[in-house]
């Protein structure tokens, strides 16, 4: 029988790491270090952030597809099996390769539906608010890492949308800038604060 993923493991080991990189930007701050360098380890962090978001939404995704394998089996018509091993399911979420890519929450939310089930995918109960903030880091993030035409455009749509902001500044500006609205998840602190 394989045995099952520890889900809150993985969960605890995600959050720890993120806590981590936070802290980090919060001990350049108080050290009062160079302001463009403060601005800079603010982008580096949620660049960071997002590539645990994405090690932690693939871990999720084998563990329920561990977990729960029912709707699987049944859609792809496998029988004489009630579960799928923790290396089966990473093969099928990375779809062959080497890792798992998804591009928004919407796109993750269909691969996990096609996988899981709409009842049983766990990306499904993240409210309206927090898949937009989850694609608002994905952009910013790409806009920091790969400075395209596309990566821009959506980064100032993002801004404009999520946050209001119609002259988008730099990310790093962006990201180390205080969050005021009443609305935010990391009010009166850095908007990083409130994307992590």
């Amino acid at each position: 029988m394989p045995r099952t993923i520890d889900l809150p493991a993985l969960k605890t080991r995600s959050t720890n790491a993120v806590n981590h990189a936070i802290a980090r930007y919060e001990r350049a701050v108080i050290a009062q270090l160079h302001y463009a360098l403060v601005r800079w380890i603010a982008k580096m962090t949620a660049v960071e952030i997002h590539a645990i978001w994405e090690c932690y939404v693939e871990g999720h995704l084998v563990a329920a597809l561990n977990h729960n394998a029912r709707h699987f089996l049944v859609e792809n018509s496998i029988v004489g099996v009630s579960r799928v091993s923790s290396g089966l399911a990473s093969y099928v979420v990375r779809g062959g390769g080497r890792f798992f890519d998804f591009r928004s929450m919407s796109d993750l939310m269909q691969k996990g539906d096609r996988w899981l089930g709409a009842a049983a995918n766990p990306f499904r109960l993240l409210s309206a608010d927090d898949r937009a903030y989850i694609d608002a880091l994905a952009a910013i993030r790409n806009c920091s890492v790969h400075k395209s035409d596309a990566a821009l455009h959506a980064y100032r749509r993002v801004l404009r949308t999520q946050y209001g902001i119609r002259s988008a500044p730099e990310p790093d500006e962006f990201l180390n800038a205080q969050d005021r609205r009443g609305t935010s998840p990391g009010r009166y602190q850095s908007r990083l604060h409130g994307l992590a």
